[in-house]
């Protein structure tokens, strides 16, 4: 009797451990498409009012408006991987152009500065060559994991739009926080994420037009991929796009071209106080990001996401401390 009441027990221990076990690798095998998770969530807020006001407003069916925010998503997402990779490619092709305008620049500095600089052309070109094609090797080696990546995002996606009012219910009823603190919470996370994205990035294309627009004007060699990394570097709090026109003006300006330097410095000042003015808006329709949360996040996320993690990192932080608020306040 004893042994068939072991035998029992041992079996109920089983059945719970084994499902235990299964979900550990499960998780295990998922940490490598996490950021595909984060980018599901991101997307998701973002096109969630769009695929509302398509099923609701159009009376769209909803498999339909869901296709059509996949198409939109992905020209949101893939095109900008095109352009920089693209962008990669062109900036060797003229990399030996611009390497030999070193001299004059070499020539310019010891005539205004009155010093002795010596620039080794060449030990310049072995280290920017390998450093883009490191750049574009790991974009190319990577291709089966991002295609992976995207693939479960906007499978992910789909399904969470097609099932999104079930998905909210979902959060409500099995959140630990009462009803109240659940309604705030996603509210809260809706916000955070339309703060960090819809505004930030909104700023990041007009700081990158500027940019990309002045750096025509002046002559500057693929001036749209310089815009684009100045949307980039926007999402960086304090360095942000004067990290690429400071230097740049300081470059035209030793070369005698005043008149360019003149435009970039202008252009320059013009997007980096746009921040200022527009910022203060934003923060008011969707919320406030602390910068030193921007700056924490962006640390986390680009070790641990990559490319992503500019977006993702500091989403995470913001959520913690949103969660912390209300944990605080539930125990009140």
């Amino acid at each position: 009797m004893i042994d068939l009441l072991k035998i029992e027990r041992n079996k109920k221990i089983l059945i719970f451990v084994i499902p235990i076990l299964l979900l550990i690798f499960i998780i295990y095998a998922m940490i490598p498409f996490i950021s595909a998770l984060f980018g599901t969530i991101i997307l998701f807020a973002i096109f969630l009012p769009v695929y509302n006001w398509l099923t609701k407003k159009l009376k769209m069916h909803k498999i339909l408006a869901a296709w059509i925010i996949i198409i939109l998503s992905l020209l949101v997402v893939i095109l900008p991987m095109v352009f920089l990779i693209q962008g990669l490619i062109d900036q060797m092709t003229i990399l030996p152009s611009q390497i030999s305008k070193i001299g004059n620049l070499e020539e310019k500095l010891n005539q205004n500065l009155a010093i002795n600089i010596s620039l080794d052309e060449q030990a310049i070109v072995n280290e920017i060559v390998p450093l883009i094609s490191k750049s574009l090797g790991s974009i190319l080696s990577n291709a089966i994991s991002v295609f992976a990546s995207l693939f479960l995002m906007y499978f992910l996606l789909y399904y969470l739009l097609l099932n999104s009012d079930y998905f909210f219910e979902i959060i409500k009823s099995k959140s630990p926080y009462n009803e109240e603190s659940s309604k705030h919470l996603v509210k809260k996370f809706m916000q955070i994420t339309y703060a960090t994205i819809i505004g930030t990035f909104f700023i990041g294309i007009i700081q990158g037009g500027l940019l990309a627009i002045s750096f025509y004007m002046v002559g500057i060699p693929n001036a749209l991929f310089w815009g684009f990394i100045g949307v980039i570097l926007s999402f960086i709090p304090i360095i942000g796009p004067p990290i690429i026109w400071i230097p740049a003006a300081i470059i035209l300006f030793i070369s005698e071209n005043t008149k360019g330097a003149i435009i970039i410095l202008i252009f320059g000042i013009i997007l980096s106080n746009i921040d200022n003015i527009l910022r203060p808006i934003l923060n008011k329709k969707f919320g406030k990001i602390h910068p030193v949360v921007s700056i924490i996040g962006l640390f986390i996320g680009i070790t641990q996401f990559g490319f992503v993690g500019i977006f993702v990192g500091p989403l995470i932080v913001a959520y913690f401390i949103i969660l912390w608020k209300i944990y605080k306040e539930e125990s009140k």
